[in-house]
């Protein structure tokens, strides 16, 4: 849609709310074919939000019950209010710039806890109706300009206490976890950034290698790995160009309610234990924990015995509190042969389970078809060798 002068006031004078809910049972394609001799500028927009609505409810609440207009594109890219608001938490200061604006989502939620935010975005379209949105979201605190992050850093002078970027990774075909492969690229602005603010906040792709970042940036001071439900959803690097004197990891899994359990490596002290339970335990590390490469020292502090290295899998006799992945207690543990685990699985009557496998030779899909296993269930069988080397199967349940 090309951009007009009455645009802003069309998108605000719209009753969008009215319109989803007449036409909350029509597919976006049917909404325009019913339309193709209709002149109305908003039809193909009024399509996407058709497309998009049934999906924000859940990722951007608040953005649908304001009944917020979007793009597809800026949706997919844009940050759940749960992890927005996360980021919002960590640091607090008068003066923001965001260099990538997008649908807002993060704007929003840092709007909340910083007096001024100055976000850019060239997309001009885009930034009428993300102004139409801070409207509705009653935010008037943020100032979106119609300007790319090169061309600002080449021009201002102002200073902030904080920069925050998500460059754009969609780049061609496919998702880049590079910061030279994003856009705006990160690393030819770095000299400007550090010119005009003393701290950057950037989000990453939850697949960039942590190894990879600490090499390519030396200033970096704080790294989250930042989980939600079973998945690693984001990294979040702290670029403080301030002397500091300590560089640490965190593993964090963020929740509905908006708080966090974090696990980190100045994060010494082991746990508290209860009273030994004559059931043993075994448990699985999140995936954020062991993408942040604290699977040692998470078990270490919960008290928790290593399967064996790079497993990732314990054993226990307490269950830790807020512990960080997955916890269930054990039926059976079963050196693996063939005939001993079809024996097992037999006298058990098993047919049906959840088949998981690490640091083991073989690979799930041939395990399930091996022992002729359906998914799901209430039985989760984990393959895996033990601290001596040996095959080991175990065969274990939920806990509650």
């Amino acid at each position: 849609m090309n951009t007009t002068p009455g645009l802003s006031e069309l998108l605000s004078s719209f009753d969008l709310e009215l319109f989803l809910t007449q036409n909350k049972h029509k597919a976006a394609e049917d909404f325009l074919l019913g339309s193709k001799d209709n002149t109305k500028e908003l039809n193909s927009l009024l399509a996407e939000q058709l497309s998009v609505y049934p999906k924000a409810k859940n990722k951007i609440p608040t953005f649908v019950e304001k009944a917020c207009w979007f793009t597809s594109k800026s949706y997919e890219q844009a940050s759940s209010e749960t992890s927005a608001f996360f980021k919002s938490q960590l640091i607090k200061g008068r003066t923001l710039l965001d260099l990538s604006g997008g649908l807002g989502v993060d704007d929003w939620a840092f709007s909340k806890q910083f007096e001024k935010i100055i976000s850019l975005d060239p997309d001009v379209f885009l930034n009428q109706l993300v102004r139409t949105n801070f409207q509705k979201l009653g935010v008037n605190n943020i100032r979106r300009l119609d300007i790319s992050a090169e061309e600002f850093l080449q021009a201002t002078k102002e200073k902030f206490d904080l920069i925050f970027l998500d460059a754009d990774r969609r780049i061609g075909q496919g998702k880049a976890f590079f910061l030279e492969n994003g856009k705006p690229n990160f690393l030819e602005i770095e000299n400007q950034c550090k010119q005009i603010c003393p701290r950057v906040l950037l989000k990453m792709s939850p697949m960039v290698d942590l190894s990879y970042l600490k090499k390519a940036l030396p200033f970096w001071s704080k790294i989250w790995v930042v989980g939600y439900k079973s998945e690693v959803k984001e990294v979040l690097v702290l670029v403080d160009y301030q002397p500091t004197t300590q560089q640490e990891i965190e593993a964090v899994i963020i929740s509905e309610n908006h708080t966090p359990i974090t696990f980190s490596t100045n994060q010494n002290k082991t746990q508290d234990m209860s009273e030994p339970n004559a059931s043993e335990y075994f448990f699985e590390a999140h995936s954020s924990i062991i993408k942040s490469g604290l699977s040692d020292e998470y078990g270490k502090f919960c008290g928790l015995d290593l399967f064996t290295k790079n497993s990732h899998y314990y054993l226990g006799h307490h269950i830790p509190e807020n512990f960080m992945g997955r916890s269930f207690r054990i039926i059976q543990k079963i050196a693996f042969s063939k005939s001993k685990v079809k024996e097992y699985l037999v006298q058990a009557k098993i047919e049906q389970a959840n088949v998981s496998k690490r640091n083991f030779p073989m690979q799930t899909e041939e395990l399930k078809s091996l022992f002729k296993l359906k998914d799901g269930g209430d039985n989760y069988l984990f393959f895996s060798l033990n601290n001596e080397g040996k095959k080991t199967m175990i065969h274990a349940v939920k806990t509650n």
